[in-house]
């Protein structure tokens, strides 16, 4: 199966595996605290608030220190394993589309790189996927469970919308991302299509 996938660290021809960009370990403690209580959760949020407060005083804060977004996945890796256990887990998968239009939404909507200096960092593949079934699910279910967590730390609002995204929901303008744990080769790189490159699409 041939599918897209937008990354900063993927290189052409290296294949992906499960957790590739090792981000397991970063949000599995929010799941084990939320499998023994929501006030053990609520804790650990506490804990992971301050800490970043005081990585951010010494200059080390970065996108890997966004308590928010770990959280977050902590709580669908929970309701996945005690729902959905038959779903692909968000932390075990790679995440590809099947559309060029959603990885150019990503870029310069969800991402906004346009006007920032790592935008050329960031490479758009073909890949071929080992799997002939992978999972496709709403990544907005997942931004409006982040954003829940974000403004409110609104643990149930998150919950719900993990529930929908495992079951297969969508919200009113779903974005579809393709999930799968299995092996994937990036076969071709398409980083034109984010270049202002004349794409394929624009000249035929």
């Amino acid at each position: 199966m041939n599918l897209y996938h937008i990354s900063d660290t993927l290189r052409l021809g290296e294949t992906m595996s499960q957790d590739y960009k090792q981000n397991l370990e970063l949000a599995l403690p929010f799941t084990e605290a939320l499998e023994r209580s929501e006030d053990c959760f609520y804790a650990m949020l506490l804990s992971a608030k301050y800490l970043k407060r005081v990585l951010g005083k010494f200059g080390l804060r970065d996108m890997q220190t966004n308590y928010i977004k770990w959280a977050t996945e902590g709580i669908f890796e929970f309701i996945r394993k005690t729902e959905f256990p038959e779903s692909y887990s968000r932390l075990l998968s790679n995440y590809f589309y099947d559309r060029m239009e959603d990885i150019r939404r990503l870029y310069e909507v969800d991402w906004n790189m346009t006007e920032k200096e790592e935008r050329f960092n960031f490479h758009v593949f073909q890949i071929h996927l080992e799997d002939d079934a992978p999972q496709k699910r709403d990544m907005l279910l997942f931004d409006e469970a982040f954003d829940a967590m974000w403004n409110r730390e609104d643990l149930q609002t998150a919950i719900t919308c993990a529930r929908r995204y495992f079951s297969g929901g969508q919200s009113e303008t779903p974005v579809w991302e393709i999930l799968s744990e299995k092996p994937a080769k990036a076969v071709a790189d398409l980083t034109g299509y984010l270049r202002d490159e004349p794409r394929r699409e624009d000249t035929q």
